[in-house]
């Protein structure tokens, strides 16, 4: 089991690094530029990233394993993580400009490309896990998807405020606007709207079960399942053409601080929480894959079409932790075995 997670998590991370160092060998050959980057980044935020977010929720099972204890105690520690970093940042970082960009690479979990394929392997080995907490646990991640983008966009809409000195009633108008013009925003509820009225747009994989080729909606799954694919390779390639080492500076400082706290701070206390408050087994597992995973692509993305702070910061926090996830999440895998908490 133990090689196990590590090899399926090396196969995970690996085609990340590989894209990103596509994206630098792309600059340096002068293939792509500035240019293809500010607007790569922007396809993905209107329309790629919304379009996954879209696909989760709208074919979530909002009707079968729904515990609201344990959403809401994994929404409470994505708000608290979220809270705590911000306060913390504002409060002990110098550069005042970093804040926002160093708070989003240490909270936000890549939960749509990297938790499914974990949890996937759970199930390969646990028939309790396969039955019950396989689909508890892409739910939990479907609604933490959502938290994760909203607090993200609150985080940069007040730091832009901040930056346009506006103050009281424009700050607070400032940043409601901008959650509610938010692309990924209204594509979670667009999804919504579609669960709530049970309207699924048909399965894409030919090898599926439930795969329907004379659906007339095939065309339109199969547009949408197109354009969320496009998340990964673009984003990589653009945080690859995006990457400059600045030397050991102030800024890799908080970069390697964002990973340490992304990787081991923030999964550690979470679950450390978590114990006390009575979760064990396999929903304290849950809970520990969710919080040690490695920061999110959209994070970086985001960041990088709202302006939130330095994009060196989010790329290199983005490359580190996915190269680092995978002896990480293996090693918090193989404590939890021999701790008895993986059953």
């Amino acid at each position: 089991m133990i090689l196990d997670s590590f090899i399926v998590s090396i196969n995970i991370m690996l085609p990340f690094v590989a894209l990103a160092l596509l994206g630098v060998l792309l600059r340096r050959m002068g293939f792509i530029g500035d240019k293809f980057v500010r607007q790569g980044n922007k396809v993905l935020f209107y329309v790629g990233i919304p379009m996954t977010i879209f696909n989760h929720i709208h074919r979530a099972d909002l009707s079968e394993i729904l515990d609201w204890g344990f959403l809401g105690w994994n929404a409470l520690m994505i708000v608290g993580a979220f809270l705590i970093t911000w306060i913390l940042a504002w409060k002990l970082m110098s550069d005042k400009d970093s804040v926002s960009s160093f708070v989003n690479s240490a909270y936000r979990s890549s939960l749509s490309v990297v938790a499914p394929p974990l949890f996937v392997l759970m199930a390969y080995t646990n028939a309790t896990f396969a039955d019950f907490y396989l689909p508890k646990a892409l739910l939990t991640m479907s609604v933490l998807l959502v938290l994760s983008y909203a607090t993200a966009s609150v985080l940069f809409a007040v730091h832009n405020s901040k930056s346009k000195k506006l103050s009281g009633f424009g700050i607070v108008k400032d940043v409601l606007l901008s959650i509610i013009k938010n692309p990924i925003v209204i594509a979670v509820f667009v999804g919504l709207i579609f669960n709530f009225l049970d309207w699924r747009l048909p399965v894409t994989n030919t090898l599926a079960l439930n795969y329907d080729s004379g659906h007339p909606f095939l065309f339109a799954a199969t547009t949408v399942d197109a354009l969320a694919r496009l998340v990964m390779p673009l984003a990589m390639i653009c945080v690859g053409a995006n990457l400059k080492f600045h030397g050991f500076d102030k800024k890799f400082k908080y970069v390697i601080i964002a990973v340490v706290t992304k990787l081991l701070i923030m999964p550690i206390i979470t679950v450390a929480v978590s114990f006390f408050f009575g979760f064990r087994g396999n929903d304290l597992t849950i809970i520990m894959i969710l919080s040690a995973l490695p920061m999110a692509v959209g994070a970086y993305v985001m960041q990088a079409e709202l302006g939130g702070g330095d994009l060196y910061i989010g790329a290199s926090t983005l490359m580190i932790t996915m190269v680092l996830s995978a002896f990480t999440l293996t090693l918090f895998i193989f404590l939890f075995r021999v701790m008895g908490f993986l059953v």
